[in-house]
């Protein structure tokens, strides 16, 4: 999914946290909207309270349960305020979210490829698509689930007055308040708005040359309010690519000895996959290479391969045969030694 964050009015700052790769997720209170984050828990609180005293003195699971669904409420109401939230748009057109995310186009639209965004630190985030109401929620009971926060957590970040639905919000709910970092490869496209001057755009690009990222000028429809916006040429496309490197591979990571017979047949692929993913831009060393049975099967392989990232993290990247085919074919540098 594509989701867009409009910049502007700090233009340093903003350059330097997507030159960085990283986004800031401010807590509730610190966002413009002072009704951020509100909800009605009385209800929920009174259930509670009611039932615990039917079951108190019983030592039984009833009441137990009862303990750790009050806990569980507990540590998301906690959660609240510790809480981070990234903004996203899902448009980049919008003339409201121009003027005032924007600077009044003096700033930018940075485009984001959402599983992308959050495939970084995934178990931390959730993202939730905002909806628009005309009172704050009432939690419930029946919105507490042990197994799951996300359905709470829709209502208490999820919700807002309706008189802000024109920002078509998606929210990146963040564990903690504070920075973020993400893969670099989640920057898609970036959009100059129509008064952003030439010095900054040049700037811009500059600082972020050989990531691929996509350009495009915000332009104003002959006779009318709409925005549409046009293709701008990269000028350092010619640029060394960011990141580069190959890592090694560890030496008993591909094992084409131990693959059971059926899979004979695509053994090739393990050097291939492996290929791949020691590209990887965080990628320290290839550490495992082998068939997944929990992804894929004889009639359409995957191959799964675990690396381990920069700093000290193990990350698991599945890809099937056809992944495997384009990508490797792209390849063009076979044969180099880890850099």
């Amino acid at each position: 999914m594509r989701v867009f964050k409009y910049r502007g009015g700090e233009f340093e700052r903003d350059l330097e946290t997507l030159f960085e790769n990283y986004f800031w997720a401010p807590t509730r209170k610190n966002l413009n909207d002072p009704c951020e984050g509100l909800f009605d828990d009385e209800s929920v609180n009174t259930q509670l309270d009611l039932v615990f005293k039917i079951f108190v003195g019983k030592a039984n699971s009833s009441t137990n349960e009862l303990g750790n669904v009050k806990a569980a409420l507990k540590d998301v109401f906690s959660f609240v305020d510790k809480s981070g939230i990234y903004s996203l748009s899902r448009t980049s057109l919008d003339e409201l979210l121009w003027a005032h995310y924007g600077c009044n186009h003096t700033g930018f639209c940075v485009e984001y490829d959402l599983d992308k965004l959050i495939e970084y630190e995934k178990n931390d985030y959730v993202y939730l698509d905002v909806k628009y109401k005309n009172s704050p929620q009432v939690i419930s009971v029946s919105d507490i689930d042990t197994s799951s926060q996300k359905k709470i957590l829709n209502k208490m970040f999820g919700i807002k007055s309706k008189a802000w639905s024109y920002e078509k919000e998606i929210r990146v709910i963040t564990s903690s308040s504070g920075k973020h970092s993400y893969d670099y490869r989640a920057v898609k496209a970036i959009y100059f708005g129509l008064r952003m001057s030439d010095s900054d755009k040049n700037k811009l690009m500059d600082k972020l040359k050989g990531r691929g990222i996509k350009y495009h000028q915000i332009i104003l429809n002959p006779k009318s309010y709409k925005f549409s916006f046009i293709a701008i040429e990269d000028p350092y496309k010619k640029a060394n690519k960011y990141k580069y490197s190959i890592a090694p591979i560890a030496e008993y990571a591909i094992t084409p000895e131990y693959v059971i017979e059926k899979y004979k047949p695509y053994v090739e692929y393990l050097s291939k996959a492996a290929e791949i993913v020691r590209r990887e831009p965080d990628c320290n060393e290839v550490e495992m290479v082998e068939f997944s049975t929990s992804k894929g099967d004889i009639s359409n392989p995957v191959i799964f391969v675990q690396y381990m990232r920069k700093e000290n993290r193990y990350v698991n990247h599945y890809l099937s045969i056809q992944e495997i085919d384009s990508q490797y074919k792209e390849i063009t540098d076979i044969g180099e030694i880890a850099i």
